[in-house]
């Protein structure tokens, strides 16, 4: 269980003041059937694609609004920079959409989920998809596409600013998604971003742009099973024309039950994002599975009359710490701890659903892992766990220690922001761009 809390975070929130960005003349939703911009360039034939009929399914675009333009390397460059990110491969400025699209719940019924696409401007034909799954989030408005300013939102622009067409959805819950977010859960996860790509394929021919097939899938924290869950999609074909290209995850959870969990009971990991995260957890997992009848079950009062609430995707991270102790020990009762340590019926099937991203499948693709020795949330475990997992289906995964390179306090967070450049550069190297 991973928090990705404002009050933790080395970086400031904001990307940019609000001011600096140039929103989009009308601020309204783009017109779909738009024409070609005229210095459009024609794709390579192989990546050319027609845009089918409208239909209602899974992937249908419902409405792209572009929420904001950095028009010059420097502008881009700046962003990046007060976020902590490094700006020597920005190539271009920027232009960012918000996409809301067809999808489906965590029981396959037809929903709605919203996401962020950055594009590279002034560059036209065959781009090269990059997905990022960002990290945890609690406030349904801090999702990339609801806050284009912040720290998950500006990892895509680094991408984009790189050249390549970048999504990174805002997962079922948030944004403006309806609903409650099911924390944690890889398949949502990597539903969603499946469905950005069929939705994104749809729109860019109306921008000038056409997606290549190959897709680049990263993400960060979280979104590092996220990310895994989308190659696992694309390595079982799931009705698509996409097919993985390379896979670079960064400073996951990847087992909760075995590593993550018993880490953060016995210390391993700093107490205080163990406690709020896995209040969230335990009223996630409530929702998807009754793991218990009554939140006095396993939280104690008086937080047991309080977590279902502040964890409804209305509040924020720094509201549910507010109102939640500093150790687990603290929040728990006697059945909630033993319930994390020896899990059974609900809870077992809960935790099956998270701590599935690296085991039963093999990427056909080069995949690599990041971490940062020391991370205070990620236990280290993690990364060598998910590792063997995928070698042993005869996958080769190179793990990448990142903590040298990590100058702010947070490991965690600066473990993104120290991978990134070395992710950037490989993915150059693996595409057409």
């Amino acid at each position: 269980m991973l928090m990705t809390c404002r009050s933790v975070r080395s970086t400031s929130r904001r990307l940019l003041p609000r001011g600096r960005l140039l929103l989009a003349a009308s601020a309204v939703s783009v017109l779909l059937l738009g024409t070609v911009p005229a210095a459009a360039t024609a794709a390579p034939a192989g990546d050319q694609h027609s845009v089918g009929p409208h239909t209602e399914g899974r992937g249908t675009l419902v409405s792209a609004e572009r929420i904001y333009t950095l028009p010059t390397v420097e502008e881009v460059s700046a962003g990046l920079e007060q976020q902590g990110f490094g700006s020597d491969q920005v190539r271009y400025g920027v232009d960012g959409y918000r996409l809301v699209y067809r999808t489906v719940d965590v029981d396959g019924r037809p929903t709605t989920a919203s996401g962020l696409l950055t594009l590279p401007r002034h560059r036209y034909g065959a781009l090269t998809p990059v997905t990022y799954g960002h990290g945890s989030e609690l406030l349904r408005t801090d999702a990339p596409s609801t806050d284009p300013h912040g720290f998950d939102a500006t990892a895509a622009l680094g991408y984009a600013a790189s050249g390549f067409a970048t999504l990174a959805p805002d997962y079922l819950g948030m944004g403006k998604g309806p609903g409650t977010h099911p924390y944690l859960h890889v398949r949502s996860g990597a539903d969603v971003t499946l469905d950005m790509l069929r939705a994104a394929d749809g729109f860019l021919p109306h921008k000038g742009r056409v997606l290549r097939s190959e897709v680049l899938a990263t993400g960060f924290s979280q979104g590092a099973g996220v990310a895994l869950g989308l190659g696992r999609n694309l390595r079982e074909g799931d009705g698509t024309r996409f097919e993985l290209g390379a896979l670079a995850a960064v400073s996951g959870a990847y087992d909760l039950r075995r590593i993550q969990i018993p880490a953060m009971l016995d210390g391993d990991v700093a107490a205080k994002p163990a406690t709020v995260s896995s209040a969230y957890a335990y009223a996630s997992f409530d929702r998807l599975h009754d793991v218990y009848g009554d939140p006095g079950e396993v939280f104690r009062a008086p937080y047991a009359a309080k977590i279902d609430d502040l964890t409804d995707g209305t509040h924020s991270y720094e509201e549910l710490a507010e109102a939640t102790p500093d150790t687990l020990q603290e929040l728990l009762t006697p059945h909630g701890e033993g319930l994390l340590r020896e899990p059974d019926g609900p809870m077992s099937r809960a935790l099956a659903e998270t701590d599935n991203a690296c085991t039963g499948w093999r990427p056909q693709a080069p995949t690599r892992l990041y971490f940062a020795a020391g991370d205070e949330q990620a236990a280290n475990a993690n990364t060598p766990f998910c590792a063997r997992a995928l070698e042993r289906q005869g996958a080769d995964v190179p793990v990448h220690d990142v903590a040298a390179e990590v100058t702010g306090p947070s490991l965690h967070f600066g473990s993104q922001i120290a991978a990134q450049p070395h992710i950037t550069e490989w993915f150059l190297s693996v595409s057409h761009r």
